[in-house]
């Protein structure tokens, strides 16, 4: 779902239905270049979720069925931040790259997981089960905390974090 710009690539050309061609898709995404958006194409081609049309220089991509099994994922993403993160008029795609940006962090599902499965404990009891270093995990929790992923239930260090 990352970098940048991917999922607004993919939305772009899901709203679209049909093949595109890079100044196609660059041209329905003012705030990024041509050339960007090839790059983008590219890799999102390595990575299996749009193909060529055809072979030629300059042939048009459409998504393939990893690309569009994107949509329910986007769709909760977006909910979740709008819920959640932001309010406002925000585009879909950028509340979806938000969301993104939050959970990106490495180990941050691992700690999210064990704080779901075993509810409010103190970060070393979280860092002991996701297998983590103290440190990291004490930093790490303070940075969710940030973002508003999680939450102290008490005011004192070392207290559970939900």
């Amino acid at each position: 779902m990352g970098p940048k710009w991917t999922t607004w690539t993919v939305m772009t050309m899901l709203q679209e239905g049909r093949p595109l061609r890079v100044r196609d898709v660059a041209a329905r995404l003012p705030f990024v270049s041509e050339q960007l958006v090839g790059k983008r194409l590219a890799t999102m081609r390595t990575d299996g979720l749009v193909i060529r049309a055809d072979t030629g220089h300059g042939a048009p991509y459409r998504l393939s069925a990893l690309g569009e099994s994107l949509t329910p994922v986007h769709r909760t993403l977006a909910d979740w931040s709008r819920t959640y993160l932001s309010a406002g008029a925000t585009a879909e795609a950028e509340r979806v790259e938000d969301a993104v940006q939050r959970l990106r962090l490495r180990h941050t599902t691992a700690m999210v997981q064990v704080l779901d499965k075993g509810g409010p404990m103190r970060f070393v009891h979280i860092a002991e089960q996701a297998g983590l270093d103290y440190a990291f995990t004490q930093h790490r929790l303070l940075r969710l905390q940030a973002d508003g992923l999680v939450t102290r239930t008490e005011p004192r260090h070392g207290a559970p974090t939900p």
